[in-house]
């Protein structure tokens, strides 16, 4: 099925007007554009007549913030005609008899441009400033980001803004050559190998299909026999120069793009391309692989481990069950032995006759030699059970260890040196452990088992290597070359010569000291610590109380007035019924999101717009493309249309840009300025259990039961959009994933202050939202079990006692805070994902300075915010009702994700966070165009006489699926209004 033929848009109708209309203003951007200098002031009064000198003015600080003039016939906003005529003195309202006189503003703009140094763009300059973008357009191709940073450059070396029709020929030229520098680097890698990956392409005689296409497929269940399936599948792609040097020259991000084409076309589509190109996005698909593949290997061991582990806990409590009470008996006799003995040391007694007052001394005897009986013992230690899964780890460990090659930490060494021990011995193919083999990284817990009467026990040594392995993986404490999970700390950070620059450009605002940090934070701590101790002891927080030491705060009440009930029913009988197409239709044309959705290979949009409109319900609602062909009324979509659809179009970026226009189309609608200012946000993780073929992909999770699942992690906006959605493993902590949403989204949206449950906070999560400039808020449950941290002593706060932990290590920030700041701007940066980020920190063990010192840090900030929590009704009020909205949201996907009774059956990880992309692209929708429905049925009733206070608009919500028919047969219409106003007939 060829590929539209209407020409690519770079940017969507939105983002174009995002860059062209004047931007929203905020009391900053004013005070800091729109303030007129003193010698500004001088060339604004040598104008004659009020309207000239408020015209001259407002050009001269719109060129100074936009790097442009003003169209014909634009007026900037109010605001800024307000600004200007407060400090000149002059009726805003003169503008419009400057707007009418062209020939002046012409004039007064050139005299500008030659006072302020400002040029037009020159056939030079469009040369230097693509020359300027290609570095850039090599890290990320994402013409939103290159358009941005183009326009920044141009205002830094005064030229003159262009038509946006010439931007966006200067961005696709800079992203043509930046895609040609990518390819003749890969030319280099792989020369040599042209012809060999040209042969993946082609299938063998005696294979069905293209060794390229095989290398898609490969195991998943955690057995020793797909490990070594998958270390075979691991040398193969290692014929190629996939762990060269060189590639670090490039952006992580442009390798994986050039990997997920790669992934997603066929050897004969592939065979299609020019020859650089299809090399480069084999090779770059084939780097995917082999760190893929070197993760899954790790990962299907530690599973592995785990499996045998959790079966020698079965048997030994197998072996309580049999044995245990004739132990417990023996145990018993032992105490009272010992009791004798100790009274009678107390007593100045004979010891021997004490205890053959308990027990014989012969039957003492035959009791301490009863082997038998010490054996039964020992089986109830887990381990001693682990030896019978030895020759099942032995298939599988030598080859494990000659196919990765590892580094460690100073402190795991010995560990390294032990696994080095191994693998000469497997490769030498000796039976016997060599001489002189590390120990010191043996736990207590193996010792005994590892040292047999003073020998060394070569199948625990062996288990017990393999198992510290598995842990320092977790741990960072070794790290594998070649991996993308497993890599050292400082692959994932900025080079130190390198993140200093990027700190200015990102304008985070980090002090240069801890000490200038802890300046203003340590004296806020102080005053709110002793704030709080004064309201505890004169009982002065509101609802909260102090009892025998433990605070108490009282639950918050719904403070929900009882008018809002009635008027929601009467606002949603005025909402009509629409089905799920005509919602998706409606809202597809209000906001263009359906632009956002590319071809992979050629950029273009779909002809037929309902077409993929299909495919992106089929993913929204979990129907899948063969059961929504069969639903569908529309002969021409068929399944393999969609699945086509699904393949080339509907992708990580594409659904996030999508989303980002819904999430702005609502954040535009005035019924939502009731909800929030869109600066506050929520997130939270919601189960869904995991079916068929996706059985294999979902993780067990005491706290949802004993079947698998995954969790669909989302943030919600204060006005009800759903901003951000990606799927996570159900056995991991929330907090891990906070940052993505806040950092990741593509929408308008400016977040300032976020909320999350118990779960979804951690000292480091604290420390890192402090860092990046975000107001971390989450609801604190159980005050019995948080921790106070004080810089003087527990015992200089008497009050707080009970909750007052430690004092504060601020030595270990103060000598850590540059490789704070230097993680802080990797993470902004992109080098690395903050979940990815967060997960190893949070994994590391204590001797990780960074690790130690990014907590510390986040327990000044916990300790601040759960003062302020005691402290502040209103702060708790909030977090409650942000929570409340993310819950309502919860609610809402639920009824969507209806097919295949909720089970998610995606038969890959990618497969599954698309699912979850595609959920949240749908009840964005819905929610955008509930807001609308409710703007209009409140006009109504207003219109019809009825009254609706503007106090409780505030109250209501746009989750509402009542009225939506989501199931059914899905048809289409011919055409949809475009325009929100005209949506809904009047009535």
């Amino acid at each position: 099925m060829p590929p539209s033929r209407i020409r690519p848009a770079l940017l969507t109708p939105a983002q174009r007007l995002q860059f062209t209309a004047f931007p929203d203003l905020t009391e900053h951007l004013i005070a800091r554009y729109y303030t007129l200098t003193d010698e500004e002031l001088t060339w604004v009064l040598d104008r004659r007549r009020d309207a000239n000198r408020l015209g001259f003015a407002v050009q001269l600080t719109v060129l100074k913030h936009l790097g442009r003039g003003l169209d014909v016939g634009e007026i900037p906003p109010e605001a800024v005609l307000v600004c200007l005529g407060e400090q000149l003195d002059i009726d805003p309202a003169k503008f419009d008899v400057y707007a009418r006189r062209d020939a002046t503003r012409r004039e007064h703009f050139g005299e500008l441009c030659d006072q302020l140094g400002y040029r037009t763009l020159s056939v030079d300059l469009n040369r230097a400033l693509r020359a300027w973008l290609i570095p850039m357009a090599v890290a990320t191709p994402q013409p939103f980001a290159l358009m941005s940073a183009l326009l920044d450059e141009l205002r830094r070396r005064k030229i003159l803004v262009p038509r946006i029709s010439v931007l966006e020929r200067i961005v696709t030229q800079a992203r043509t050559q930046a895609e040609q520098a990518v390819h003749h680097l890969l030319g280099e890698i792989i020369a040599g190998h042209e012809d060999a990956l040209d042969a993946l392409l082609q299938v063998p005689q005696d294979h069905a299909m293209a060794p390229y296409t095989r290398l898609k497929q490969w195991p998943s269940q955690a057995k020793p026999s797909n490990i070594l399936k998958l270390i075979e599948r691991l040398h193969f792609v290692r014929q190629f120069p996939v762990n060269d040097g060189r590639l670090a020259a490039l952006p992580e991000s442009r390798l994986s793009g050039l990997a997920a084409e790669g992934k997603r076309l066929s050897a004969a589509s592939l065979a299609e391309y020019a020859p650089a190109k299809r090399r480069a996005v084999i090779f770059a698909r084939l780097v995917d692989v082999a760190q893929t593949l070197t993760d899954d290997l790790l990962d299907m061991h530690d599973r592995l481990m785990l499996t045998y582990l959790r079966e020698s806990e079965r048997a030994s409590v197998q072996e309580y069950q049999a044995s245990g009470q004739a132990l417990v008996e023996r145990l018993q006799t032992f105490e009272q032995v010992c009791a004798a003995l100790v009274h009678a040391r107390t007593e100045h007694l004979d010891p021997y006759q004490a205890v053959e007052r308990v027990l014989p001394w012969g039957q003492l005897v035959a009791s301490v030699n009863d082997h038998d009986a010490a054996q039964h013992l020992r089986q109830l230690d887990p381990l001693q059970h682990l030896a019978r899964s030895f020759q099942r780890v032995r298939t599988y460990a030598g080859r494990l260890l000659e196919a990765l090659e590892f580094r460690a930490t100073p402190s795991a060494t010995p560990l390294l040196r032990a696994i080095d021990a191994l693998k000469t011995m497997y490769r030498d193919g000796k039976r016997t452990l060599p001489d002189a083999v590390p120990l010191r990284f043996v736990r207590p817990r193996w010792a005994a088992f590892v040292m047999d009467d003073r020998k060394i026990n070569r199948p625990y040594y062996e288990l017990c290597v393999l198992d510290e392995l598995r842990l320092a993986l977790r741990a960072g404490d070794i790290w594998v070359d070649g991996s993308r999970k497993y890599r050292d700390l400082e692959e994932y950070l900025l080079p130190q010569d390198v993140w200093q620059d990027k700190l200015a450009e990102l304008s985070l605002g980090l002090p240069e000291t801890f000490d200038a940090y802890w300046q203003e934070r340590g004296a806020r701590l102080r005053e709110t610590l002793e704030d709080v101790s004064t309201g505890l002891s004169r009982k002065e927080l509101v609802d909260v109380s102090a009892t025998r030491g433990r605070i108490k705060v009282t639950p918050q009440k719904k403070l929900v007035p009882p008018q809002v009930e009635p008027l929601a029913r009467q606002l949603a009988a005025r909402i009509p019924r629409v089905k799920i197409t005509d919602l998706v239709q409606q809202v597809a044309a209000w906001t263009g999101c359906a632009d956002c959705f590319t071809d992979l290979r050629s950029g273009s949009t779909v002809e037929k717009r309902h077409h993929l409109l299909t495919a992106l319900l089929a993913e929204g609602l979990n129907l899948g493309m063969t059961k929504m062909a069969e639903a569908v009324t529309d002969p021409d979509i068929t399944a393999r249309r969609l699945m086509y659809l699904g393949d080339w179009y509907l992708r990580d970026e594409t659904y996030k840009a999508a989303l980002a226009e819904v999430v702005n189309f609502q954040n535009t609608q005035p019924l939502a300025a009731y909800w929030g200012d869109g600066t506050t946000s929520s997130s939270d993780g919601q189960r869904f259990p995991v079916g068929g073929h996706g059985r294999k992909f979902g993780h067990l999770n005491a706290k949802y039961g004993r079947e698998p699942g995954i969790l669909f992690y989302t943030h919600v906006s204060d006005q009800y959009a759903p901003f951000h959605t990606k799927a996570i493993t159900a056995n991991v902590r929330d907090a891990l994933h906070v940052l993505d949403g806040l950092l990741y989204h593509q929408s308008r949206l400016e977040i300032q202050e976020h909320y999350t449950d118990t779960a979804g906070f951690t000292d480091q999560v604290f420390g890192m939202c402090q860092l990046l400039g975000f107001r971390f808020a989450p609801r604190i449950r159980d005050l019995t079990e948080t921790r106070l941290y004080t810089p003087e002593p527990p015992s200089s706060y008497p009050v707080l006692g009970a909750m007052v932990n430690r004092k504060l290590n601020l030595d270990l920030i103060r000598e850590n805070w540059d490789e704070l700041r230097r993680l802080t701007v990797s993470v902004r940066q992109g080098t690395v994902t903050a979940s990815l980020l967060m997960s190893k920190l949070a994994a590391y063990p204590r001797q990780n300075s960074l690790a130690q010192a990014l907590g510390e840090l986040g327990r000044i900030e916990r300790t601040l915010f759960t003062l302020e929590w005691l402290s502040s009704p209103a702060l708790r009020h909030r977090v409650h009702q942000g929570l409340n909205k993310g819950e309502a949201l919860h609610a809402l996907t639920r009824a969507v994700v209806l097919h295949r009774g909720g089970e998610i059956r995606d038969r890959s990880r990618e497969a599954q966070d698309l699912r979850a992309n595609g959920v949240g692209l749908l009840v964005a929708m819905i929610s955008a165009w509930n807001t609308v429905a409710l703007q209009r049925a409140i006009k109504d009733m207003r219109r019809d006489g009825q009254d609706v206070p503007e106090e409780l608009l505030t109250y209501l919500s746009p989750l509402g699926w009542e009225h939506i028919g989501l199931t059914g047969d899905y048809s289409w219409r011919a055409a949809v209004e475009s325009n929100p106003e005209n949506a809904f007939p009047e009535g």
